[in-house]
């Protein structure tokens, strides 16, 4: 994932000409079961973006909001726009299909760093991990927290078979909380 700041009188001016294009979708529930889980289904608002905000639910979790947009650029600076209004980072996905079918290609996502003891289980985490246990090289990660132990939390892709048992986030590698996804079609 590549981190992506700019200042924020380009922010708002991008946001001001192109914010009027982003549908919002989410799932009824962002923790449904990988095969219920629905990301199309509109939200009741409007079908531009105005800010809908991530949520904790009342197991602390974070619900992270999903806007559509109608091209990458425009996603690009709706998520920079959120991004700002919060005090976020903003990364892009890989495009791999570990996320599926939360997160589908490449996406813009919102990056609040919370403090690590805020962390719940199925939070959505940005942080630096290892994808494999033979290498030990750590590279940007965004997967789901599945599990707290003395190590710290163990991960996983949604549409992964396992858990990323052999690493840990930690204080020292934990980047923060995914607040935000800004979908764009796929070239």
């Amino acid at each position: 994932m590549k981190s992506t700041r700019l200042p924020a009188l380009l922010v708002i001016a991008l946001a001001s000409t192109l914010l009027g294009g982003c549908a919002s979708f989410q799932g009824r529930d962002a923790y449904e079961s990988v095969a219920t889980l629905r990301t199309t289904e509109p939200l009741a608002s409007s079908a531009s973006y105005h800010g809908s905000d991530s949520q904790r639910d009342s197991g602390d979790r974070v619900t992270p909001a999903k806007t559509q947009c109608s091209d990458r650029n425009e996603a690009m600076v709706a998520c920079v726009s959120y991004a700002s209004a919060i005090g976020g980072s903003v990364v892009i996905t890989s495009g791999t299909p570990s996320m599926e079918p939360l997160i589908h290609g490449k996406t813009y996502v919102v990056v609040l760093n919370l403090p690590y003891q805020a962390i719940a289980k199925s939070d959505l985490l940005v942080y630096l991990g290892r994808p494999d246990s033979s290498k030990p090289d750590r590279v940007k990660m965004l997967h789901r927290a599945v599990h707290h132990d003395q190590y710290g939390w163990v991960m996983s892709g949604d549409n992964n078979r396992w858990s990323e048992s052999w690493d840990r986030v930690t204080p020292k590698t934990y980047l923060g909380v995914v607040m935000a996804l800004f979908e764009f079609p796929q070239t």
